[in-house]
This record gives C-alpha cells, structure tokens and sequence, in this order.
C-alpha cells in the first residue's frame, strides 16, 4: 500500500500545481459553490463514507456534501482526479481521516490556499495496531495507529460535535441548526452505544475473523476479543497455512464465537472456507468504511450500518 501511495505524491503534486491557479477562481469560505446556481448551499468535501455521512446530518440542506470515494470501491488505494484537486480547492470544508491512506491529502494541501479543514483523527483518542505475527507467521507494515476511529460508537460521537464546531466556523449563521442536527445524531448513537454495552454484558467470548480487522476501536470500546487472519486492513491476499490452522483450531474451543466473520466489500474466500471446515455459518460486520452503491441510494447512514450490525450480533449471540 505504501508503494502504491508513494508512487502516487509525484502525480498528485503535479496536478495540485496545474490546478491550483485554476481552483483559486472559485474561491474558498462561505463563498464556495455559492456562485454556481446551487441555492446558496456550503460545498463540503469528503473523502470517506464516515466523513460524508457525518457531515450530511449535522449541515442537512445547507450544503453540498461530496463523497470522493466511489460507492464499493476500496479506500486504502484511493487516488484523487485533478476534478478532485479542484473541488477541495474550491470548497468551504474539507473533511478527511487522515492516517496512511490518507498521505495524498499533505501533497494536496501543501500546494492550495487556505482551506478549512477537519481532520477526523485529531478529534479522538488513537489506538495502537495490534499485531500477533509470531503466533500468525506474517509479517505486516503498516502506520504506527489505527485509522479506523469510527468503528467506536464513542468516537463516531466525538467526531459528529467536532463536525458541528467546523461547521459553526464556516457558517456562524446556521449554528443553531447545527447544533440542534448534531446532539439528535449524538444521542442516537449514544443510545446505540448502551445497547451494545449491554449485549456485551456478560461471559466473554473469542470472535474469530477469517479477514482482515479494521475493527479495533469497536473492540477496544467493548473489552472484547478477537483474531483475525490479518492484522488492520493490510493488503495481505493469502494468509499462511499456518494462520488458518490456527484459526480453525480457535473456532473448535470453547470460548470462541461459533460463527466465522468477515467484513464489507471483502470477497469472504478466506471466511467461507473456515466457516465450511469447521461447519460454522458466515456472518458480516460492517466496518463503515465505506458503502454499496446500492446502500447508498437506499439511505444508510453511519448509524443504520451499526444497527445492522447490532442485529447481526445480537442473533449470533443469543
């Protein structure tokens, strides 16, 4: 993934200077997209599905809230257009994670204007990855924190008020509004939140992965356990013959959840394999990293995603 990222600062630094000049003629702040007969709106960019969904609810019509990454497509490669280039250039609010995947944004920001911006990792408590390689036979590279902080429902919180602090700078005038859009979404989360604390309330239990784990936040928040077939969202294809021996010989003892996991977008090889050896059924847990198409289109939010997940493990768990 580093290679790839690396590979990708050259042309993303040439195209933020060929378009930099260009893009200043929109204009940044409260103006944005004002001038191009949108009504008005803010234009907000974002670079993930935890971003943009965040930023939909606490702005609601006031702006144009833009989704960079694709609907299904996988966001660790994600490498922006010039059209992109422009669009944060022109924007009122870039919000991003930051992180490894996100090392393309420094290039970006270093050669554009003033741009308000929010980066979501700076708003919570981080995590180191936890890596078990001796025991998995892998060796992995990867940054020195997890970047996936939305899968707590605690951070996911945090990150909607620092959504609503942004948003009251670039629009003063709509503060209330986006006060009132922030603590309705915080309190449902916080409801989702004492749910799950009480679904996990109890005997504890082992949750096997045959996938890769961008849910350490979730299971940090929840004092649960795990192992997985890769640490993070690393870009392992083939975990080694010894980690799935070893996978299935956890799904036989005792303390392990009797159901195989994988997570959105994965292809599942890996999961279905382990669910067949060891005559267990498949189960999806949705990290939110990003979204189907058709999901999008239907309306899921941050927080149906997390419903559907509650769903799933309050079945598993029964």
């Amino acid at each position: 993934m580093r290679t790839t990222i690396l590979k990708s600062l050259n042309r993303i630094t040439a195209a933020a200077a060929a378009f930099c000049m260009a893009a200043s003629l929109c204009g940044c702040g409260t103006g944005g997209k004002n001038d191009d007969g949108d009504g008005g709106k803010l234009s907000v960019i974002t670079t993930i599905y935890p971003a943009y969904d965040f930023a939909r609810q606490v702005f609601g019509d006031t702006a144009e809230v833009t989704l960079l990454l694709k609907p299904g497509t996988e966001s660790h490669t994600y490498d922006p257009s010039a059209k992109d280039v422009v669009k944060i250039n022109s924007c009122d609010l870039f919000i991003y994670n930051g992180g490894e995947s996100d090392r393309w944004v420094d290039s970006i920001l270093e050669g554009t204007g003033e741009i308000k911006t929010l980066r979501m990792m700076d708003t919570v408590e981080l995590c180191e990855e936890h890596h078990d390689e001796e025991e998995h036979d892998h060796s992995h590279e990867t940054e020195e924190y997890d970047e996936h902080i939305w899968t707590s429902p605690v951070n996911a919180a945090a990150i909607v008020d620092a959504v609503e602090k942004a948003a009251c700078e670039v629009s003063p005038e709509n503060a209330e509004l986006f006060k009132s859009n922030a603590d309705s979404y915080e309190a449902a989360i916080g409801d989702l939140d004492g749910r799950f604390r009480e679904l996990f309330d109890g005997e504890e239990r082992c949750f096997i992965f045959g996938d890769r784990f961008p849910l350490l936040y979730f299971f940090e928040e929840y004092g649960l356990r795990h192992e997985s077939a890769f640490p993070g969202c690393g870009s392992e294809v083939e975990p080694s013959a010894q980690t799935i021996s070893h996978l299935l010989e956890r799904l036989s003892e005792e303390d392990a959840v009797k159901r195989v996991f994988c997570i959105e977008l994965s292809n599942h090889k890996l999961a279905d394999t382990l669910a067949e050896d060891s005559g267990l059924t498949v189960s999806e847990f949705h990290a939110c990293h990003n979204i189907t198409a058709d999901d999008l289109a239907a309306g899921e939010t941050y927080l149906t995603l997390m419903e559907r997940n509650y769903t799933m493990l309050s079945e598993v768990l029964s």
